[in-house]
């Protein structure tokens, strides 16, 4: 049993230290004890003396290379004790880089817990369960109270409320009906639904998570390199200034002192564990960044772009005013309007079928004999009555004519963004004029009035969207600079042009927006309804699609790049201290070992500060 967990990491690490501190104990009462420090010593750095060996063998100077030279020195001069110091704080710096490695890989455990084994599939009215890799896109499923959502797909029947916490850090439940979107992952708390499969397999949103988990490991930032490359630099530097001190002192202890002072494994682990920490945070407020490199670059960002539907709007329609020929508003007609619109895939359609089953008071029947006309509209047979629905061409197609007054009476209820109208008709006669519209976000306006006090100098809104509808969102959001009718194209021209002279962090849904968010310096993905290509595309992934989580992240990168520059700052004024006493001979071999190690855990205790700040992420 010992030799198993002897090989695991890091129970072996922590033997080791048990080993360690046993043989510095029993030195101090039985001197000639003092070889185990050795023994014990080298048996801790042999997996550093494995790296080191890797490194030269690429023509590498590392940070082990160092160490494994101080270790050699101190063993030759029978410096006992400042080889288990060394031994120590390389123990102590891999169980940190155990522990951090581990999160991630614990994170993507987690998330495909979340993934259930079964799913409920209805067919012709029949529910049966099956295993969740029978599950095809296109199929209906079937959700329970108390179960988790088993692939992402659109209710088309029903309402749920999904406990969406485990996927997006929200802790609230989340009212879904007809024609929302829902989450593989999230649990159903209430009601029941029936919703058509979409992404299916390794397309599901937990699937993508946890492989953009595992990947994020992957990408160093400039500071993670800074400590690859600082070991370059440093080894030589601190070699030559071994070699004058020698030369000027012809004292070879001191500087084996001098070697073991300016031991540096405390900046390699320090970065990597800041940008762990800052990482883990985000990931509670639901944000997944996809690397240190990212998370580095958001500190920089003094230019943001955004999409407007989807990210400044929330890119679903929404009834917003509505007029009936006088004693026509009924229940009953509100269930007519219902009832045609159930099925629609139409975004006004959607926001129709929503706002009219809420206003029905009764359960909405299926339609008959419906007939959706591309662009235009749709028509129905409900409850033995001919519900036509559509915009101005349907209607005029049809010669019916549309009473102004009606037209009048929903324009004088809502005087904000520009809107969409749809006519209603029932047995030939228009009964009626709803007016959907896309609203900015609530927390819009201030995430940007957030973003400007980060530091952010300009702000741009880019859409596809007719020139007055961009006018509107941008006066209301308080942006000055905004473009309309933008096609996927300019949008990446727009934000190359703007990367040339400046940092651009890129904010988009949609599949339009994939190569804007590719070519940006930092592409951030509104990811909750994004598509897979744009998710994919982005380096930020805001699963709660929460906007105001932009200008904290920004200021969660501003601030781990504080603390980074922090933990140099330390290792220079502790090299400097430690460096002026070996020189003032007030630290000999053994005491410049125990003074590195104690001074290693400074800038860590620094880095770890990250760790304990979740609710509030700006600088």
């Amino acid at each position: 049993m010992l030799l198993r967990a002897w090989g695991r990491e890091p129970r072996r690490e922590y033997l080791l230290i048990g080993f360690l501190a046993a043989a510095f104990l029993i030195e101090v009462f039985w001197p000639p004890f003092e070889a185990a420090l050795l023994m014990f010593g080298i048996l801790a750095v042999i997996p550093n003396m494995r790296e080191a060996w890797r490194g030269a063998r690429e023509h590498r100077m590392t940070i082990d290379a160092l160490n494994m030279l101080a270790v050699f020195l101190s063993a030759v001069t029978q410096e006992w004790r400042s080889v288990a110091f060394i031994a120590l704080m390389l123990v102590c710096a891999r169980i940190l880089e155990c522990r951090t490695a581990s999160k991630s890989r614990k994170a993507m455990e987690e998330l495909l817990k979340l993934k259930p084994a079964t799913a409920w599939k209805e067919t012709n009215g029949e529910v049966k369960e099956i295993p969740i890799e029978e599950v095809k896109a296109g199929d209906l499923l079937v959700l329970k109270i108390g179960e988790r959502v088993p692939v992402d797909g659109r209710i088309v029947r029903g309402d749920v409320s999904l406990n969406e916490a485990s996927v997006t850090g929200e802790s609230s439940p989340k009212e879904h009906a007809s024609g929302d979107r829902v989450m593989s992952g999230t649990m159903v708390e209430s009601g029941g639904a029936t919703f058509v499969a979409e992404r299916v397999g390794k397309d599901t949103t937990v699937e993508r998570l946890a492989a953009l988990v595992a990947g994020a490991s992957a990408h160093k930032s400039r500071s993670e390199r800074l400590a690859d490359r600082f070991a370059g630099i440093f080894l030589p530097s601190v070699i030559l200034a071994g070699i004058l001190a020698y030369v000027v002192t012809r004292d070879f202890v001191l500087v084996i002192s001098l070697l073991l002072v300016t031991c540096a494994d405390d900046v390699a682990v320090a970065i990597p564990l800041a940008m762990a920490a800052s990482i883990g945070q985000a990931a509670k407020r639901g944000v997944l960044i996809k690397g240190g490199e990212w998370l580095e670059a958001l500190s920089r960002i003094d230019t943001v772009v955004l999409d407007k539907t989807g990210t400044l709007t929330y890119g679903t329609l929404s009834v917003r005013s509505y007029a009936f020929e006088r004693g026509k508003e009924t229940p009953e007609m509100w269930r007519l309007i219902a009832s045609a619109e159930k099925f629609s895939e139409h975004p006004a359609g959607r926001a129709l079928y929503r706002f009219a089953a809420s206003k029905a008071g009764a359960p909405v029947p299926d339609p008959e004999g419906l007939i959706i006309e591309k662009g235009s509209g749709l028509s129905a047979a409900v409850e033995n009555r001919k519900v036509v629905i559509g915009n101005e061409l349907a209607f005029q197609e049809r010669q019916m004519r549309i009473p102004k007054e009606l037209f009048m009476q929903a324009e004088d209820q809502d005087h904000g963004a520009p809107r969409t109208h749809v006519f209603v008709a029932v047995d030939g006669v228009v009964e009626a004029v709803i007016s959907v519209a896309d609203v900015p976000r609530s927390e819009a306006a201030q995430s940007i009035r957030d973003l400007r006090a980060t530091g952010v100098r300009r702000i741009q809104m880019l859409t596809g969207d007719r020139e007055e509808v961009a006018e509107a969102v941008a006066g209301v959001l308080g942006i000055t600079e905004f473009e309309a009718t933008v096609l996927p194209e300019r949008k990446l021209e727009i934000v190359e042009s703007l990367s040339r002279t400046q940092t651009v962090a890129m904010v988009g849904d949609g599949i339009n927006d994939a190569a804007a968010l590719a070519r940006a310096d930092v592409g951030i993905a509104m990811g909750a309804s994004g598509m897979a290509a744009t998710v994919e595309a982005a380096d930020v992934v805001i699963l709660t699609d929460n906007l105001s989580r932009v200008p904290e992240m920004l200021g969660l990168g501003k601030r781990t790049m504080s603390v980074i520059r922090g933990d140099i700052w330390i290792w220079l004024a502790t090299n400097a201290v430690g460096i002026a006493l070996v020189f003032l001979g007030v630290l000999g071999p053994s005491l410049a070992a125990l003074y590195n190690f104690l001074t290693d855990f400074i800038p860590l205790i620094n880095s770890s500060r990250l760790f304990g700040r979740s609710k509030s992420l700006n600088p």
